[in-house]
């Protein structure tokens, strides 16, 4: 109404036109005549309707929340930030302050703002974006040596050859004697030496496999007729785990 310069009054009865149920009760029994400025309309309802307004608790609510033990900056951040549009009076300064306050006492980034405060709340998440980028490095490295702990304690060496041995008859799969020779020899590759990863086979699958990076799989036959109890998610068959994906 303000951007099209409509007259107060006009504004008036255009919201006394739209009301509803107990606001068109209470308008019908004002008196005539009775509201000639859009100001006093305005008071004369929120007077009557203040007991039904939502209001936002203060600011200093924001000091409830603290970094848990082990939580990571980046969820602490989101905790944090989640609540911050439903408390009023909160200025970047106040966040800020209240930000610091809430950070797990004696970790490396607490540390670091006892050493260089920040001026605003954008130096603050500047300051912190190295030390988020070293926590997530350290979870996925994590996760990587959990997957190997775990694959070394589930099968020795001689269970991992069987994993591509076939269970049943080799005569059941035989394509002439040029296929049956092949049946149980170990694998081997035309490349004798191998760039280290950083990270299981199926770790990095995992992360990298909706990025289009890896190519279509090869059909595997009879392959998943092998072990039932192996699933690869890059054949999406089974017969083997992920991490010993020849492909």
């Amino acid at each position: 109404m303000e951007v099209y310069q409509v007259p107060e009054m006009t504004c008036c009865r255009l919201i006394a036109a739209s009301l509803r149920g107990s606001s068109q009760q209470w308008f019908s029994k004002l008196g005539t005549a009775s509201i000639r400025t859009w100001r006093q309309f305005e008071d004369l309802f929120i007077r009557q309707f203040q007991s039904t307004l939502h209001y936002l608790p203060h600011v200093a609510t924001l000091a409830n929340i603290n970094q848990r033990e082990g939580e990571p900056l980046e969820e602490y951040f989101r905790r944090f930030n989640v609540k911050v549009p439903k408390v009023r009076g909160a200025s970047e300064e106040t966040i800020k302050n209240f930000l610091i306050a809430g950070l797990k006492e004696g970790s490396k980034f607490w540390k670091s703002l006892r050493a260089s405060e920040p001026r605003t709340l954008a130096e603050f998440y500047e300051h912190a974006e190295p030390f988020k980028r070293v926590e997530k490095l350290m979870r996925e490295l994590k996760i990587s040596e959990n997957y190997q702990d775990k694959r070394d304690r589930s099968s020795s060496p001689d269970e991992g050859r069987k994993t591509y041995q076939r269970n049943s008859s080799p005569k059941k799969y035989a394509r002439g004697k040029e296929a049956n020779k092949y049946l149980g020899r170990p694998f081997t590759s035309k490349w004798q030496t191998h760039t280290p990863l950083v990270a299981s086979i199926d770790h990095i699958y995992a992360t990298y496999a909706k990025k289009g990076v890896f190519g279509k799989a090869t059909p595997l036959t009879n392959y998943k007729k092998w072990d039932t109890s192996k699933y690869c998610t890059y054949h999406k068959a089974t017969g083997h785990d992920t991490a010993d994906c020849r492909q």
